[in-house]
């Protein structure tokens, strides 16, 4: 009897013993192809995952165009609202832009460090102190994260750390224009 032969009338049999799944016993009632070795079954799971995950998408899809014009809106406002020393309204609009999600990275940033500017000037200073926490991590304008430092040590009487926030600014700009009320940290 040839070894196939052997094998077929041992699966027929229903001996629990298999030469290509050893110590494992058949599926009943399913076909000895369809039984997957233990490393198959998670390649196949990956497989129907990564297909799943094709098909369907990873997120809720990207931001309508109307949304980011209303986002990149409110940063404008946000933005204009600080030119002009209206830091009440500049933080309630830069607030809406950042929390809308749809901002691109640099405007993002942009947006946390002027509302970050904004707190510091309406004494918000814990409020001020998180948002440069948050921006720190990935500032890509590091010059610009430390005059807003800056600008909230001055504001809470801490001028030793302020000039050092100035000197740290500095060092990253050497041509950095200094707003006025920093101007005396020289």
């Amino acid at each position: 009897m040839l070894g196939h032969e052997t094998a077929g009338k041992r699966w027929a049999n229903g001996d629990s013993t298999d030469p290509h799944l050893p110590g494992r016993p058949p599926i009943p009632g399913c076909l000895r192809s369809l039984q997957l070795k233990p490393h198959s079954k998670l390649i196949t799971t990956f497989l129907v995952c990564t297909a799943l995950l094709t098909a369907q998408g990873c997120g809720g899809g990207a931001p309508s165009a109307s949304s980011i014009a209303e986002t990149e809106g409110s940063y404008e406002a946000g933005l204009q609202a600080f030119q002009n020393g209206d830091f009440t309204t500049a933080e309630s609009q830069l607030q809406a832009a950042i929390s809308s999600g749809s901002l691109q990275p640099d405007l993002a940033e942009a947006a946390l460090r002027l509302r970050a500017r904004s707190r510091t000037a309406l004494g918000k200073t814990a409020e001020a102190e998180a948002d440069l926490a948050e921006l720190k991590q990935g500032a890509a304008e590091m010059d610009q994260y430390w005059l807003a430092m800056a600008e909230l040590e001055l504001k809470k009487g801490n001028s030793t750390a302020a000039k050092e926030a100035v000197r740290q600014a500095r060092g990253v700009n050497s041509r950095l224009q200094l707003p006025k009320e920093l101007e005396s940290l020289r």
